[in-house]
């Protein structure tokens, strides 16, 4: 509190600071002497008053004031000239400096010697004074009414003093009675009192000494805690301990004891963070939700999360590599020194063939580990955030950043690792079930790395797709080699019990998607696909058919789930049998179709009522095949397997399997086509020398076992007369074939579902021509017939007849009569063989006709004379023979009888008829250029000119030809 003197002294000086304040900062008051006059008259006195009628009260100094009485019309003169601001602005600047004793001698000398500087001037004297003057008169004029302006201010201020005074009248007051207070505690104070302070004190010093000492005793035993937290695997506990230990040290650095137990638990806190980077290195091979929450919690209190996730991926990067070069150690030669060090491709090299396919899939269960362990980690972080969501630049965004990258760059790895050890050269030497083994397996990958980080593998596609077209070319040159043992071992027979290819093992993981993409021609030879409770399957619900026995689907719970919810890193898609069930993908295309979904095998009760139901859709119940065409069938089987897990070389497959069939055909063709006693160059249309042409440029070179040698059957079998020529084996072979056809007609629609749309074109061109084999069974039975009769005994039989009779016989000729024995030996013979076999009879009698009737027409065609009832007797002898031949056939021939009805009645035409006649034959050829020859020399036989002209015709427009696709040339037989 300040004392009421200096309170008063500070009062005045704020007082005298106001009275000398200036209200316009541009005007300056003068240092110069301030008369008393003025603050006399101020009140009574306006400031525009001439001061000579003023009354000066001068202190000692009554000269000055005379003078200025004397003056003051001169002053006021001068006043009146001039405004009070110009006067004020003409003081000189002196004037205005502090004012003293010193300073206002110093103003006299100034003034002294401006007017004395020339001398003395009285009249430059008077005009200074009166300057003089009138400037003091108007400066002392504007500090009074700056005074009176600020009167009121003054009046307040006087006011606040006051109160001032009263308030510090009461502060004395206040410090008086707390003095006395203060002085009668100083008098009651006791030792006792002052005694029990001190106790307080020393109880307050105690205690903190002991919470020191707890400390300390807590510091020493935080190594025993903190191992105990570890071995509960309470990282965060024994982290956030270390740390506040480390803290509470910070405080008692002052003792040397916790100096070094501040290091202590330095290196302690250092030895946890490597167990904890050790147990990170655990979650790679053996995640634990439950201790890899704890773990993140440990580093998010040393705030290392960031660091943590960085060195959780190197550790993923460098399992990879670790565990796929122990895994090749592991089956490679153990005589090798494990010392040594080997590249990656030299480990995958050193993989023997029977180990190939197990070190894949120990290879593909290890990665499934590692990347399941991913997996679950970007899981628990999707569910759990370490960091509140509100919080700028969260660690959480860099961890889901680096995850989401981390998926495609380990997925990359091990499929950089993957597709070296699938390069190896020993992948080309496996066996098909091998191979469709490592298909499975790389499907399921391609699936795993789909579900993993959403990538289509292209790598691996492409890796496999080279390695698939190597190996199917490959295996596709084993199955024709195949083919050639099995032709080379045939005998021949019809193989019991098959209904259909459906019932084959190697049709049975495409079954039901065959009877979904049922083909319209074959649909007899397929039932409708049924579900287990005989509901029909609906061809758009492919979960219906999924199988319940296989890992990737069935009526489980977890059927529709991806790998990831339903494999743990404990188990995985690669454990167990590698069955049927895993070769339903595509492993090189991205679509997913209904040719990839999973079907059950049935039961054996199922196959037997799948078979019944067969036997009564096909009347009798089975059809012609033999061995070979079984195993065309199973290979065919087999190529639709690859097809479906190869879809990107699909076309070729297709094709390959076109050239199976082609391959039996030809082989039926070279078995038992080229036997015949006569010449059949011409016997063949042009799609059927093409393909047999196709084959034998394009297929055959390839096969390095063909030709068989086929000798012992075609001299023995096929050239004895008592089996008809084999005809039972030449029944077995085309029928085999042309069941082969039917049967592969049944898949023409899933064909056409696994091409490209412009892929289809060769297999929709194949399909137009699929019955090739009834062109190619014109030539093989007709090696048969065409040995029923002695042709060469009939043509010389014809060939005595005369032909030149005058009148008409009711008889015919005895070659008729021959012919019509043979074919009735023919017809029973048939009979006997249609007790074992079932006989294509349609095929065999219209070969029968066709040789006989051109055997009538050669014969004919060599009459050199004939007249009218001549040609009435060939006539009869024809009628005769056709009708016999119809009767045991029960057959019509009505294209035979136009042959041989066209040839007999040209005798007939005249010679503008026939001579067109002959035009349009030889055009058509349908006769052959001899037989033509002979009838046109056998009309015209008396008509040199037209015969001449008819034969120049005939050798202009046939072009030298002698024979026709339609004709067997009779001319050239031998017996």
């Amino acid at each position: 509190m300040h004392h009421p003197k200096a309170k008063m002294d500070e009062f005045k000086t704020k007082f005298m600071d106001l009275l000398h304040k200036q209200t316009n900062r541009q005007v300056k008051i003068p240092a110069m002497g301030f008369s008393d006059y003025f603050i006399q008259t101020v009140t009574t006195e306006p400031t525009d008053v001439p001061s000579s009628k003023s009354k000066v009260a001068c202190d000692g100094k009554s000269d000055i004031g005379s003078k200025e009485t004397s003056r003051s019309d001169e002053d006021t003169a001068a006043h009146a000239q001039k405004s009070d601001q110009e006067i004020l602005e003409s003081i000189e600047e002196i004037y205005f400096k502090a004012e003293g004793e010193e300073e206002c001698n110093v103003h006299g000398q100034y003034e002294l010697r401006k007017v004395l500087s020339d001398g003395v001037n009285y009249q430059l004297i008077d005009g200074k004074i009166a300057q003089l003057r009138t400037q003091h008169k108007v400066l002392s004029k504007q500090v009074l009414q700056n005074i009176l302006e600020q009167r009121s201010a003054c009046n307040e201020e006087f006011a606040s003093i006051n109160d001032i005074q009263k308030e510090l009248e009461e502060s004395l007051w206040t410090c008086r009675k707390a003095r006395s207070y203060l002085n009668y505690a100083k008098v009651n104070l006791t030792t006792t009192s002052l005694e029990i302070l001190a106790s307080y004190r020393k109880r307050e010093i105690l205690k903190e000494l002991l919470s020191t000492l707890l400390a300390i005793k807590k510091l020493k035993s935080t190594d025993v805690e903190v191992q105990k937290f570890l071995s509960d695997y309470n990282y965060s506990g024994a982290i956030g301990l270390l740390l506040k230990c480390k803290d509470s040290a910070a405080e008692y650095m002052q003792y040397n004891c916790v100096q070094s137990l501040n290091k202590k638990l330095q290196e302690t806190l250092l030895l946890t963070e490597f167990q904890l980077d050790t147990v990170l290195n655990e979650m790679i091979l053996n995640f634990d939700m439950r201790k890899y929450a704890k773990l993140q919690e440990a580093y998010k209190l040393l705030n290392k999360s960031l660091i943590a996730m960085d060195q959780l991926h190197i550790n993923f990067i460098s399992a990879i590599h670790s565990s796929v070069n122990s895994v090749l150690r592991a089956y490679n030669d153990p005589s090798i020194d494990e010392n040594m060090k080997f590249l990656f491709e030299q480990l995958c090299e050193q993989v023997t063939v029977d180990k190939y396919i197990s070190c894949l899939i120990s290879l593909c269960k290890t990665f499934w580990t590692i990347l399941a362990s991913y997996y679950q980690i970007v899981v628990w972080h999707q569910n759990y955030k370490l960091y509140p969501l509100d919080m700028e630049d969260s660690p959480d965004t860099y961890i889901q950043e680096k995850l989401k990258k981390g998926q495609s760059r380990i997925w990359n790895d091990i499929l950089t690792k993957l597709c070296i050890f699938l390069q190896s050269t020993k992948l080309k030497t496996l066996k098909y079930d091998q191979f469709i083994q490592v298909l499975s397996v790389v499907q399921r990958l391609k699936k795993v790395g789909l579900e993993f980080c959403g990538e289509q593998s292209e790598k691996l596609i492409e890796t496999m797709q080279i390695q698939s077209q190597e190996f199917f070319q490959r295996y596709h040159i084993t199955c024709l080699e195949e083919i050639c043992l099995f032709l080379d071992n045939e005998s021949w027979t019809m193989v019991d019990s098959f209904v259909n290819i459906l019932q084959l093992p190697e049709f049975r993981s495409v079954r039901n998607t065959l009877r979904r993409h049922k083909s319209p021609p074959a649909a007899r030879l397929l039932v409708s696909a049924t579900s287990a409770n005989n509901s029909p399957i609906s061809n758009n619900n492919c979960d219906e058919l999924v199988s319940v026995h296989s890992q990737d689907g069935g009526s489980s719970i977890y059927g529709s789930y991806g790998y990831f919810l339903r494999f743990s890193e404990k188990s995985s898609p690669f454990d167990g049998g590698l069955d049927v069930a895993m070769l339903e993908e595509d492993i090189l295309s991205g679509i997913v179709d209904e040719a990839s979904c999973y079907f059950s095998e049935e039961s054996d009760d199922e196959q037997k009522s799948m078979q019944s139901k067969y036997e009564d859709e096909s009347g009798n119940g089975f059809v012609i095949v033999n061995n070979t065409t079984l195993n065309v069938f199973r290979c065919i089987g087999r190529y639709l397997q690859m097809c479906k897990l190869l879809h990107c070389i699909s076309p070729k497959i297709v094709a390959s399997m076109l050239e199976l069939m082609d391959f039996y055909a030809f082989a039926v063709h070279e078995i038992f086509g080229k036997d015949a006693p006569v010449t059949m160059e011409k016997f063949y249309n042009a799609r059927l020398e093409q393909k047999l042409q196709s084959v034998l440029q394009n297929i055959v070179v390839n096969i390095k076992i063909w030709p068989l040698n086929f000798s012992s059957l075609i001299n023995n079998e096929l050239a004895n007369p008592d089996t008809l020529h084999g005809l039972s084996q030449r029944i077995v072979a085309v029928e085999s074939g042309h069941c082969m056809t039917q049967q592969f007609q049944t898949l023409h629609n899933y064909l056409n579902h696994l091409l490209p749309p412009q892929e289809r074109t060769d297999l929709t061109a194949y399909f137009d021509y699929i019955e090739f084999m009834a062109d190619i069974a014109r030539p093989v039975y007709t090696c048969v017939t065409s040995r029923v009769i002695d042709l060469p005994a009939v043509l010389t039989m014809m060939a005595k007849v005369k032909w030149d009779v005058n009148h008409v016989s009711f008889q015919h000729n005895n070659y008729i009569d021959i012919m019509n024995r043979n074919i009735q030996c023919f017809a029973m013979r048939l009979e006997e063989i249609a007790k074992e076999i079932t006989l294509p009879s349609e095929i065999i009698w219209n070969s029968m006709a066709h040789v006989a009737t051109h055997l009538l027409v050669e014969g004919f065609s060599n009459v050199k004379k004939c007249s009218a009832g001549g040609r009435a007797l060939m006539q009869l002898d024809f009628t005769n023979f056709m009708s016999i031949l119809e009767l045991i056939s029960s057959q019509k021939y009505p294209e035979h009888r136009l042959y041989v009805d066209g040839f007999i009645k040209a005798y007939y035409y005249s010679n503008e008829q026939f001579e067109e006649w002959i035009d349009t034959q030889s055009k058509l050829e349908q006769y052959s250029t001899k037989q033509l020859t002979n009838l046109i020399q056998c009309v015209c036989v008396s008509d040199k000119r037209t015969r001449q002209k008819l034969l120049q015709l005939l050798g202009g427009s046939t072009g030298g030809s002698v024979g026709n696709s339609n004709n067997l040339n009779l001319s050239t037989t031998s017996t």
